[in-house]
């Protein structure tokens, strides 16, 4: 009898707890440091970003968020590790274009951006611009088209891996356009900078701060935005929509998942924090220097915009036959 008296006294106990006025691990989230996966290397863009939103996410909770590199393998290293995390809400994957063009680059992903995480929201987007060397005889997208039609195979463009934006967006642009441009992979941007100023390739798209050193040594041109409209950091430069190609306008986004199974409480948690830290002044501003607009797209919207990039970039690889050998 004493048995049954004991034990519905922990039942009992354990349902107060779970109760709205009770404590649970959920309501106490976080009490030990974060740990958010940065899937490129120290430095890079993506970790900027990430330390920028983390900072002040953890400053909201007096706690700790610290950014890991887990760089390689186009960002499957990364992605896989969250993956298979404890469900806790202490990991979480910072998540950019590799995120949506992986599925359909690699037959064997262990990892499946649907599947295994749940959004938590995005962070901002970074507009790309299309550029040239200032030696190539080109002003705008249309005088790029007319030469490489009537040069098919000449010119090239420098991307930084397959499965980038830098890559599949390209393939999408000379899709639209109907050209033949010779893509040429390098391991970054820093490899690729010294090529597109030389002439000895013929394009690439860079990002705001990339394409401000560049054009400030005087080595290249932009020749359009990659953007939903102007981009405030050109505002002259016209988008590739407005120059005839409104179906190239994909511009690359940087948000924040977690692993599958991860309470809704605290899910929701991590989400109101980081739409709170993008409505910082401070923030907004950190990101806007470092070339990245901010932009919210809470929970459900990312996972549209996931899913709609899935589908968009499977479509690019097979058109185009990509593989990701």
């Amino acid at each position: 009898m004493k048995l049954r008296c004991i034990g519905a006294i922990v039942v009992a106990w354990l349902a107060l707890l779970a109760a709205p006025g009770g404590t649970s691990a959920q309501e106490t989230f976080p009490n030990h440091p974060i740990r958010i996966i940065i899937p490129y290397s120290a430095g890079s863009v993506a970790d900027v970003f990430g330390r920028i939103v983390a900072q002040n996410m953890a400053a909201q909770w007096n706690g700790s968020i610290i950014n890991e590199i887990k760089s390689g393998a186009n960002g499957s290293i990364a992605a896989e590790e969250v993956a298979r995390a404890a469900p806790d809400g202490y990991t979480w994957l910072l998540v950019t274009a590799y995120f949506t063009t992986s599925p359909s680059l690699f037959k064997e992903l262990r990892w499946d951006p649907q599947r295994d995480f749940i959004p938590v929201g995005q962070i901002c987007k970074a507009p790309n611009f299309f550029v040239v060397p200032t030696s190539l005889p080109v002003k705008n997208v249309a005088d790029y088209v007319a030469l490489a039609k009537s040069e098919p195979g000449k010119l090239s463009y420098g991307h930084p891996g397959k499965g980038s934006t830098g890559h599949l967006g390209f393939e999408l642009f000379k899709r639209l356009a109907g050209i033949d441009v010779a893509g040429v992979g390098y391991r970054g941007y820093p490899q690729i900078f010294p090529d597109i100023a030389s002439g000895l390739i013929s394009s690439t798209f860079l990002s705001a701060n990339q394409a401000l050193a560049q054009v400030q040594t005087g080595a290249i041109r932009i020749i359009g935005a990659i953007s939903d409209g102007r981009s405030k950091y050109f505002p002259d430069v016209p988008t590739l929509a407005e120059q005839g190609y409104a179906e190239a306008q994909v511009t690359p986004w940087f948000g924040i998942v977690v692993p599958r199974g991860t309470p809704e409480p605290v899910v929701a948690r991590i989400s109101t924090a980081l739409e709170a830290a993008l409505a910082n002044a401070d923030v907004r501003e950190k990101l806007d220097i470092a070339g990245c607009e901010p932009k919210s797209a809470p929970r459900g919207q990312l996972a549209d915009i996931i899913k709609s990039d899935i589908a968009l970039w499977a479509k690019v690889v097979k058109d185009a036959g990509i593989t990701a050998d």
